[in-house]
């Protein structure tokens, strides 16, 4: 008889023991360290060979958020406990960039072996890109001027100072809205120059501004340098050359338009400035048979450290309009009665008078104007004896008739343009002749 092998003895049911074992080992370790997941946020995604692209002039910018991750581990409890967000890996290849312009991200935990990471996925599965040209684009940075200074006061200049230009970078999209770049200047209420630093500002063809992170500047601030001055309104002084033609004269009216200016500069200097002085060779008068009219631009006599400005809000070319008075001389006739002449310093013993009723004819010269101011009712003259007396070589007076020139206060502008003579009656006084005849 043949002996059975033990081994093979009850075989299925020893296959069956060996089986519960296992069943039970596998329900023992998920018992004491079980499978689970565990969720990490907010994980970075690395992006590697992004000089594939930038090599090439372009730029790129990551749509929807899709350079943040979260991630699902799935593991056994003792090897999750000892991940941390740090551990986790999301990498971004840009030499696997599709023609969609998306780049899958790959997954990783840093300190485990693949077999011990059951499964690991994200939240997405790939980094969505939007590709451009980069663009470059160079501006002259511009000054905005904000507010008014103080009464009194104008800004003289505003001037960057540390270079007026700036160049920018970035998606050729993004760029392309950008029309200007500016630099507030805010002069409310100065009185004082001042210096200051202001933020450039990219402004959209709307005066927007333009804010996109994705654009670099070569500049960030501007330095401003803005100058304050005083103003003063003076007036334009004035004063002329020369002679007008035979019979006419310069009536002494002269106008100017406009007759004040207004200057600025340094409080120092306005100070001291109380008028614009225009020299008489500007306005020369020789031979004008008219009204004679310039035009002077006081810029050219504007003291130093000044300028002209404008605050009255209308347009001013800095010339001035200088109008002198010409006109004609008028001669005139007038006939001024006896009784309107007075007899002076008579010698004792002698009466002087004029033959009553008549009149002296009195030759006058002068404006119109002036003439017309002229009333033989109210002119008097006078003769003086004794002067004429001493004029026409008499030591004492003859009777009889004799001729003398009479003096006359005439108004301003009139002159006379021959003597006014009268005819004197000269006699001697009854005690006079007594006096002789003894």
């Amino acid at each position: 008889m043949k002996k059975t092998n033990k081994l093979w003895n009850n075989l299925g049911l020893k296959i069956m023991a060996v089986i519960f074992s296992i069943l039970l080992w596998l329900v023992a370790v998920n018992i004491n360290d079980p499978v689970e997941r565990k969720v990490f946020r907010d994980v970075r995604v690395e992006t590697r060979n992004t000089n594939l692209l930038t090599d090439e002039n372009k730029l790129y910018k990551v749509l929807d958020d899709t350079d943040t991750v979260t991630v699902t581990v799935r593991a056994s409890r003792s090897v999750l406990e000892n991940i941390n967000v740090s551990d986790i890996t999301a990498t971004a290849d840009f030499s696997e960039l599709s023609f969609t312009n998306t780049v899958p991200i790959r997954l990783s935990v840093n300190k485990y072996i693949d077999k011990q990471i059951e499964d690991i996925s994200g939240s997405v599965d790939s980094m969505k890109l939007e590709v451009e040209d980069k663009k470059e684009k160079q501006f002259v940075i511009e000054i905005v001027q904000t507010g008014e200074p103080a009464d009194g006061f104008i800004v003289g200049k505003v001037t960057t100072t540390d270079g007026n230009a700036m160049k920018i970078s970035g998606p050729e999209s993004v760029v392309e809205k950008v029309k200007k770049a500016v630099v507030e200047a805010d002069v409310s209420d100065l009185t004082d120059s001042i210096n200051i630093t202001e933020k450039i500002r990219l402004l959209d063809a709307q005066g927007k501004e333009v804010t996109d992170s994705s654009i670099t500047r070569s500049v960030n601030t501007s330095k401003v340098s803005i100058t304050i001055l005083e103003t003063k309104t003076v007036p334009v002084s004035l004063s002329a050359t020369g002679e007008p033609a035979a019979g006419y004269v310069a009536t002494g009216e002269v106008s100017c338009a406009p007759e004040t200016v207004t200057i600025a500069g340094k409080s120092s200097v306005v100070k001291d400035i109380s008028e614009i002085v225009i020299p008489a060779d500007e306005l020369d008068l020789t031979g004008a048979t008219a009204d004679v009219t310039r035009l002077i631009d006081v810029r050219n006599y504007l003291p130093e450290g000044t300028t002209l400005t404008n605050t009255n809000g209308e347009e001013f070319n800095g010339k001035v309009a200088v109008t002198v008075k010409i006109e004609p001389l008028v001669d005139i006739t007038r006939e001024v009665a006896a009784s309107r002449i007075q007899i002076q310093n008579v010698p004792e013993g002698y009466t002087v008078t004029l033959d009553e009723g008549s009149r002296v004819s009195l030759r006058l010269r002068g404006l119109q104007v002036n003439l017309d101011q002229v009333n033989v009712d109210n002119l008097a003259g006078s003769i003086d004896i004794a002067e004429w007396m001493q004029k026409t070589d008499q030591t004492e007076l003859a009777e009889g008739s004799a001729e003398a020139e009479v003096t006359f206060t005439l108004p301003p502008g009139v002159t006379q343009t021959a003597p006014a003579k009268a005819r004197l009656n000269i006699q001697k006084t009854a005690e006079a002749e007594g006096e002789g005849g003894e």
